[in-house]
This record gives structure tokens, C-alpha cells and sequence, in this order.
């Protein structure tokens, strides 16, 4: 069975029409062949509730969600339920699939700190888990005339995102300058429409 989903640019417009009183066309496409699904969206936004009425084909389905910032993806999680059926946990392939709403990107949390932390002192490479669908890759080369890295960073495979420099100063200081490129290079490469 083919999954339908909701693109970034689909999610950049909900983003901003949950906001308005208007109806919508959108278009979902499947994943392995690409195969496209109309449907038709109307909004109607109170003081504070949105009620969001989903059209496809003959199908009309309702969902009232109180107004706030991340609406829009519970929003895309509702189409996406109807396009492709309930979650099923039983399911290796839906676990794989996490909801809109339950996406946390750009994170960066201990253990990578401590990775990163190892790859100042003795250089490497490391990939970095931040919650996007590919991983950021950081590597350090240690300079041998002074103390520093020239770094190299990137997310991405068609046009990743790319960051390079070279830094000196104690392990501390070189670490601060990494772990800012670091978080620098994950907000650009952030879906807009999870970091509105």
C-alpha cells in the first residue's frame, strides 16, 4: 500500500492558512510512485478554535483544534490519517513514520555534546541524529603548527548545506565556536515549517 504525504511546501501553506476563514486546494503525492491526491481543505477560524472541514471525493471529515502555534501540524497529521488510514502500531513501517506533531528537529542533546566534545580533542568525523531525515556530519582535522581544527560540516545529499572553517584557541574555546556552527547549520537546514 503506497503513503501518502503531506510535502514541506504543503506545510509552509497550512502554516499559514489555519490562520485564515477560506477554503484551499491541496494536492498529497505518494511515495514510492508519486501518484497524486486532491483534496480540498476549508477553514473556519473563531477567537479560539479553528474547525477544519477535509474534503476527498465524496468524503467530508471534521476536526475542531484549539488555536495554537504547532496547529498545523496536528492538522497534517489528521489529512494524512484519513489519506492513509489510522496509525497501526502493530506495524513495523508506520512506527518508522513519526506524526508531524511528534517531530523534534534540530536536537541537540548531551550525548552529541560529549561526541563532540571527543571529536575536538583527537579530530575525527562524526554523524550527529538531530532528528532530520538525514544526519548532520561534522569533521574535525587538528592542526599541527598551532592549536586548533579546521572543520568541515554537512547536511543533506542533493544540495546539502555545507559549513568549513578553521578555529584556534584552547579546546574550550574551539568547542564554543563548533557547537555554534553546529546550531547555526541545523536552524538553516530546519524545515521552515517546523521552525515557525
Amino acid at each position: 500500500m503506497s503513503k501518502y504525504k503531506l510535502d514541506n511546501r504543503t506545510l509552509q501553506l497550512l502554516n499559514a492558512q489555519v490562520n485564515l476563514t477560506e477554503t484551499f486546494n491541496h494536492t498529497l503525492r505518494s511515495t514510492p510512485k508519486r501518484e497524486a491526491l486532491s483534496f480540498r481543505l476549508k477553514v473556519e477560524r473563531n477567537t479560539s478554535d479553528t474547525l477544519f472541514t477535509v474534503e476527498l471525493g465524496s468524503e467530508r471529515h471534521t476536526q475542531t483544534l484549539k488555536n495554537e502555534k504547532k496547529m498545523h501540524l496536528k492538522l497534517a497529521d489528521f489529512i494524512e490519517e484519513i489519506v492513509n488510514g489510522p496509525f497501526d502500531a502493530s506495524n513495523a513501517a508506520d512506527l518508522l513514520n513519526i506524526s508531524h506533531a511528534g517531530r523534534q528537529y534540530a536536537r541537540f542533546d548531551i550525548e552529541h555534546k560529549q561526541q563532540v566534545l571527543e571529536l575536538v580533542r583527537t579530530g575525527g568525523v562524526v554523524s550527529l541524529n538531530m532528528g532530520f531525515e538525514l544526519p548532520l556530519h561534522v569533521a574535525l582535522h587538528r592542526t599541527k603548527t598551532r592549536s586548533g581544527v579546521t572543520t568541515i560540516m554537512s547536511i543533506g545529499k542533493k544540495r546539502p548545506r555545507t559549513k568549513c572553517f578553521t578555529v584556534y584557541g584552547s579546546d574550550v574555546e574551539i568547542y564554543g565556536k563548533v557547537v555554534e556552527s553546529i546550531n547555526h547549520l541545523a536552524a538553516a537546514a530546519t524545515p521552515s515549517a517546523y521552525a515557525a
